[in-house]
């Protein structure tokens, strides 16, 4: 009986600390939110699906938001420099960037509930990022449920070590998507209906998070009917190309080139095609040479973790996590292999679901351990 009590006040006192920590992060991330140059386009789109239509208008509406919610030097590092400098002084060139962010209208419909509390829309933005910030840190370590001291010590700031910290204060919808995804990863095996849902509503959040979905057609197969896994993946594709139409998106090449190559430009509707082989192969070079400089440790992350479990499946001893695990590395694949941007927040999934695994190893390896101590051996006696 006494142990029993000791596991429940210990397990209450790591939910406490758990519920102190996750607290902490979100208020923190939401105080100090970097209010990145995303944030006019999230911002500029809410008001427009508010009825806001004149162009001017919506400038003048979505500026005046910005300044609201900003310190005079972050509104200034926001409207200085050639290409923001445009977009700010001409309304039809912030027009023209909202196709990049019209896409996403999960992420901005929360960001209009969310501005409901703060008073502004930008500042919503930065509360939903910060709430997906700290429901992330709380999925994570309800994913592994630490039994080792330790381990449940430690786990919330490896977590935040894998990108959640800069995710978390970032006016962008990838921490939405990535604890949309975690969630869905998570519940595959014993759930995998509510898994199927949350699968398809991915694209609203993030289009890009479309490649996922063949991945989870492999986890659902034999979970679910074959009609469903169908519908979720046709669902998917049909939100993405929705999106796309009813946003005026410039389309793969143009972003790539926008984004990866050209650079921002003020009146993307205008530029030219003039990618070249060069070209992509530049982009993918700089890619790679930003995620290995700037982000060593996720990329041995995630790595090892597939070399181990490659390891474990040529002994044929995966099991069903290992595999949710490989559909996140698969999709970080696949992601940069469409789109090379070297951006951590898009790698953020597949690092925290590798990190999780290798936490449950260790809490399993560290009780393992503890059972087997001549010390305890001696107390379970004398109790």
């Amino acid at each position: 009986m006494n142990t029993l009590g000791n596991a429940r006040a210990l397990k209450l006192a790591g939910l406490a600390y758990l519920a102190v920590l996750s607290l902490f992060f979100v208020l923190n991330s939401y105080a100090r939110s970097h209010h990145n140059w995303d944030v006019i386009g999230y911002t500029a789109v809410a008001y427009r699906l508010m009825g806001e239509t004149g162009t001017d208008h919506l400038s003048t509406r979505t500026y005046e938001d910005i300044r609201r919610a900003t310190a005079p030097e972050t509104f200034e590092k926001l409207t200085t420099g050639g290409y923001r400098a445009a977009v700010y002084q001409d309304p039809e060139a912030l027009r023209q960037q909202l196709p990049f962010y019209s896409i996403r209208p999960l992420y901005v419909a929360l960001s209009i509930a969310g501005s409901k509390l703060t008073g502004t829309i930008a500042d919503g933005t930065a509360l939903v990022s910060a709430l997906c910030g700290g429901l992330l840190l709380i999925l994570g370590w309800v994913a592994v449920s630490p039994r080792s001291i330790a381990v449940a010590a430690l786990l919330p700031f490896a977590l935040y070590e894998t990108g959640l910290g800069s995710l978390a204060r970032l006016s962008t919808p990838d921490g939405l998507a990535a604890l949309i995804a975690l969630a869905a990863l998570l519940l595959c095996q014993r759930h995998p209906r509510p898994a199927m849902l949350l699968f398809a509503l991915l694209p609203l959040a993030r289009t890009d998070f479309v490649i996922l979905l063949p991945f989870a057609a492999l986890l659902l197969h034999g979970r679910v009917p074959r009609l469903w896994i169908a519908a979720m993946l046709g669902a998917g594709a049909a939100t993405v190309v929705g999106l796309n139409a009813v946003s005026g998106n410039y389309g793969y090449l143009r972003v790539f080139d926008f984004t990866l190559v050209s650079g921002p430009q003020p009146y993307p509707a205008e530029m030219e095609r003039t990618l070249g082989m060069t070209d992509i192969l530049g982009a993918y070079a700089r890619g790679l040479q930003r995620l290995v400089s700037k982000d060593t440790g996720m990329v041995a992350l995630i790595l090892g973790t597939a070399a181990f479990l490659a390891a474990k499946a040529m002994r044929g001893r995966l099991v069903p996590f290992d595999k949710a695990v490989l559909a996140s590395i698969g999709f970080a694949l696949l992601h940069f292999l469409a789109f090379p941007s070297g951006f951590a927040r898009h790698y953020v999934l597949a690092a925290c679901l590798c990190l999780i695994l290798w936490a449950r190893l260790i809490d399993r390896w560290s009780v393992q351990r503890q059972r087997r101590s001549p010390d305890n051996g001696g107390q379970q006696a004398a109790s």
